[in-house]
């Protein structure tokens, strides 16, 4: 029964994260605020040009003085504004472009998307628009497609795989497709346009970004992309002023995000958080009133020009504010002040509007917050309280009123801050509480594994529980009806309701005197207080103590090294004899094996004097030993032999881009069913003869998987294991055994990767023997194949050298489970919902892998079983 309450817990403990931390902090049910042409203001523009120019980062912009961007800057040195625009991370195109139009950043529950789209819709500056025409890349267009539920007034142009291909190096035609297609629209409605309505014209530009992934900034290629983009931008500007001379257009140009020099973007580094932006045209600013100190030099002559600085997510209502729009719905951003060249009262309403727009969102949040019965006695946000937005909104009324823009306006801004702080502070509302609960549910789970372990023993604690039981059942019930009803009452979102209600029924589970099948009637009165050697007090906290220092590992794997080191002298070191032949091999063997670590991921690196030396290895293990040449079979040893050959020939035809027989192919794929079918239809008994065919197969089986040392470190850690364990009969340690298998478990994997990227499931190099042209998920199955392999090996060599482990299978799971549970509570506390997707991503995966490495390890321990003929033996004595 302990396993299905196992997997039940840990299903529900997997999911805990997806509510405390990836809830959408988009807000539905909302309505657009008026225009500001209803309040009998017209805006300084009608048409509104965005120039995304994605990837470049503002170092670009400005590095030698502006030199790559001469046209530009002719324009900034006669009109406008131009400074730095700060993102956030995840710096990537989608949340970039979301940030730029809708203004607002990433939003966690994109995950749930794999961040390849956003869940919930949203409002954005071309929805908001008369009209929109946008052209570029069709991930861009789709993301604004989808969401944008109006007819035929929102245009999207995006080009296909042939552009794109054509562009391949020289990455400035993809830019160039964009202008000729404005161009071409410019042409058919000049002189046929209603001036009157307002109109906003997206250019994507994907040059930069191309430019930066293949040439990487800085480079000449880099800069000559640049400098056609530069001009192409320049030629579209005086093409718009052609077309519409009426000077009532806004220009903006700004990037999505930047980029290192290496040509890589997702963090949030300097080069990757800071943009360049230009805006100039109709209704902008020379100098922003609210500028600050910086300053940068604009050209050779020592020119020296303010440099403006803002957020992103701002620049979404100043564009708004530009053509007298209302901010989308969804906008987080504030109007920055000083930046438009309108009228006090203008810049007043337009801010007022934007502030009109955040309390909209913190209003709704607040209006669901309050449904509750318990609302008033519970904290609110009371810096900003609904008696408070009602007074801002009648002294705007009242300051606009006696034409106090100046007042009106820094009071707005002082809202927008307010309103921000609220949202954020009912977004994350339950979080702590969620958090606590989900602890309560880890730790309740844990004194469960912990009495299944102390089920034997008649303990102090067991015999309190059996004398305490009926105040435990009712305290717990009666707790768990009054939380039940206090949430119906506050109308807790069910998702919310669950996790915090969940630690009740765990608990229940934990405490009850008999849930773990003992009572203190069945151990003999002869032992009362005494704790099994098993699960001492001692190695209680010692469990706890290595399980605190694995969970480092996850972070920088070569600390996986010091574990190693430690355990092995702890564990192994008085077990061989001194100065014999045996105990130096394993001394070599521990040292080899703890420099692993501190080499290159092997996914994505081949070497290959290592990836022969692995071949060979495997090779002269199976065949080193007289006793295991002549154990094995001829079609083993035949079949084996042609496989590591075939393996070399895979490899040097791959390295030397020639083209691999579809027999090699082939014969591969028939080895893969051969190495486990020829061991399960072994007739052997004996386990150690089991052990090395087992060995030789899916050792030869790994090397066909291997690109470079990942073979060798293999073969030694099986070997150094088995000596391990040859000279450790008489240790009978549950927490030892346990803590062994994870340990060797998680080494065999940290010793070639990390789990810091889902990219290296997909690395084809690990199917370069396997498949002639790229499968992604054939290949993700064969990454998965060659990291499970090590683990099965040293599973088979625990069952075949450690009796103990055999005898005492259950006990050491339930450890291994009680291990990573208390690994996975650390890991809880870390899962982030900001900054990159590969940061979260692996935040995300260390949780899970913790949740799910005892799963793992149990189906590969049954395999283990299997091949070893252990299973079939029990069937047969039963």
């Amino acid at each position: 029964m302990w396993i299905f309450y196992a997997f039940l817990v840990h299903v529900l403990l997997l999911g805990s994260i997806l509510v405390i931390n990836f809830r959408s902090t988009v807000i539905k049910g909302l309505q657009p605020q008026t225009p500001l042409l209803a309040y009998d203001l017209n805006p300084p523009a009608t048409r509104l040009v965005l120039f995304a120019t994605d990837g470049l980062r503002a170092a670009s912009f400005f590095e030698d003085n502006c030199r790559h961007v001469p046209h530009l800057r002719e324009i900034f040195m006669r009109e406008g504004l131009v400074g730095i625009s700060r993102t956030r991370a995840p710096t990537e195109s989608r949340p970039g472009h979301i940030a730029l139009l809708a203004g607002f950043y990433e939003d966690p529950s994109a995950v749930f998307k794999g961040w390849k789209g956003n869940p919930i819709d949203f409002d954005s500056v071309l929805n908001r628009s008369g009209y929109s025409f946008s052209w570029g890349c069709p991930n861009i267009m789709d993301v604004f497609k989808k969401v944008t539920k109006r007819g035929g007034s929102v245009h999207f142009h995006p080009f296909n795989d042939a552009v794109y291909e054509a562009a391949r190096w020289a990455t400035y035609r993809l830019d160039e497709w964009v202008f000729s297609q404005v161009s071409a629209l410019l042409d058919r409605i000049k002189n046929k346009w209603n001036t009157f309505s307002t109109v906003v014209f997206f250019l994507h530009l994907m040059s930069s970004d191309r430019a930066g992934h293949v040439h990487k900034p800085g480079t000449i290629l880099f800069q000559k992309s640049l400098n056609i983009t530069e001009r192409g931008i320049w030629e579209m500007y005086l093409k718009f002023e052609e077309t519409f001379p009426d000077k009532n257009t806004a220009y903006l140009l700004t990037s999505d995000h930047g980029m290192t020099d290496t040509g890589i973007h997702g963090s949030g580094t300097a080069h990757e958080i800071e943009t360049p932006f230009m805006l100039w045209g109709a209704g902008v600013s020379r100098i922003a009133s609210t500028v600050g100190a910086r300053k940068f030099v604009a050209n050779d002559e020592g020119l020296q020009l303010p440099l403006h600085e803002l957020e992103q997510a701002q620049l979404t209502p100043l564009m708004s504010a530009l053509v007298g729009l209302p901010p989308p719905m969804n906008n987080f951003g504030t109007l920055p002040t000083g930046y438009m060249a309108v009228s006090e009262k203008y810049e007043a309403m337009a801010a007022h509007s934007n502030a009109l727009q955040l309390l909209a969102q913190y209003e709704k949040l607040l209006e669901q917050h309050r449904q509750g019965f318990f609302a008033d006695f519970l904290k609110n946000f009371d810096e900003l309280s609904p008696a408070e937005i009602k007074s801002y909104k009648k002294l705007i009324l009242n300051l606009h009123t006696r034409r106090a823009y100046s007042e009106s306006l820094a009071r707005s801004n002082v809202v927008m801050e307010l309103t921000l702080k609220g949202i954020d502070y009912y977004h994350g509302y339950y979080r702590n509480c969620l958090l606590l609960s989900t602890t309560a549910t880890f730790l309740g789970w844990i004194f469960y594994l912990y009495r299944l372990l102390s089920r034997n023993t008649a303990g102090k604690l067991q015999i309190m529980l059996e004398k305490q039981e009926k105040v435990c059942r009712i305290t717990l019930d009666v707790s768990m009806f009054l939380l039940l009803i206090f949430l119906v009452a506050q109308r807790a979102p069910i998702a919310i309701a669950f996790y915090l209600l969940l630690p009740m029924p765990v608990w229940m589970m934990a405490l009850k005197p008999k849930a773990c099948g003992s009572t203190s009637a069945s151990v003999p009165s002869s032992q009362p207080g005494v704790t099994a050697r098993m699960t001492s007090a001692s190695q209680l906290l010692l469990i706890i103590v290595c399980a605190e220092l694995m969970v480092f590992t996850f972070f920088e794997r070569r600390l996986i090294s010091l574990c190693f080191v430690a355990f092995g002298f702890y564990n192994n070191w008085r077990n061989f004899v001194p100065n014999s032949r045996e105990f130096y091999t394993w001394l070599a063997l521990v040292i080899i094996l703890a420099c692993f670590p501190l080499l290159p991921l092997s996914e994505g690196y081949q070497n290959w004097y290592l990836f022969l030396s692995g071949i060979v290895l495997v090779f002269l293990r199976a065949f080193w030993s007289k006793k295991r040449r002549c154990s094995y079979s001829y079609h083993t040893k035949y079949c084996n032999a042609l496989i590591l050959l075939n393996t070399i020939i895979c490899a040097y035809f791959d390295s030397e881009k020639y083209e691999i027989p579809i027999l090699l192919y082939l014969a591969s794929w028939a080895f893969l069913i051969y190495a486990f079918v020829s061991v399960l239809t072994n007739k052997e008994s004996d386990l150690e003869q089991r052990l090395d065919q087992i060995c030789f197969n899916l050792g030869s089986l790994h090397a066909l998987l291997s690109t470079s040392y990942e073979s060798v470190f293999v073969q030694l850690l099986t070997m150094e294991l088995s000596l391990s364990l040859a000279a450790t009969n008489s240790a009978k340690s549950v927490p030892r055994v346990a803590f062994s298998i994870l340990l060797y478990t998680l080494f065999s994997f940290f010793g070639m990767e990390s789990f810091e990227s889902v990219d290296n499931l997909f690395d084809s190099n690990s199917g370069r023997c396997f498949l002639w042209q790229y499968a992604p998920y054939i290949t993700m199955g064969l990454v998965l194949l060659k990291h499970s392999l090590p683990v099965l090996l040293n599973m088979s060599i625990f069952y075949t050298h450690c009796e103990y482990a055999r005898q005492r299978e259950k006990r050491i799971f339930i450890c291994i489970l009680f291990i990573c549970n208390i690994m996975g509570l650390n890991f809880l506390f870390l899962v982030r919902n900001r900054g990159s997707w590969k940061d979260m991503g692996a935040s995300i995966i260390n949780f899970y892998i913790m949740g799910l490495i005892t799963l793992i390890i149990l189906l590969l321990s049954w395999v283990a079983q299997l091949l070893l003929g252990l299973i079939a033996i029990v069937y047969r004595q039963v």
